[in-house]
């Protein structure tokens, strides 16, 4: 029993991480810009924010998080700005 809740623990570690980086590229990519080079730009910034802080930015603070989407593509010139995704009825087409 004790090694099942500490295994549980640690991979509820790991669960959680997985999920802040899938929240991260879901709001990155609204912008265009992939969670790799977004993380990467943060980075030559020297912007020292945790991925459970940027996911929670990016689901409740959408502004703060479309500038710091901004910041990094200026500090990354790998940032390309792709089209952004089709919405509703046109993704079918």
């Amino acid at each position: 029993m004790n090694k099942e809740v500490f295994k549980d623990r640690r991979n509820k570690k790991r669960d959680m991480r997985s999920l802040w980086i899938q929240r991260i590229n879901a709001g990155t990519r609204q912008h265009g810009v992939n969670y790799g080079n977004f993380m990467h730009g943060l980075m030559k910034e020297n912007i020292q924010l945790n991925r459970k802080a940027l996911s929670e930015i990016s689901m409740h603070e959408p502004y703060s998080f479309k500038a710091l989407v901004d910041i990094s593509h200026s500090a990354f010139p790998g940032n390309k700005v792709a089209m952004a995704p089709k919405e509703g009825l046109a993704i079918l087409v």
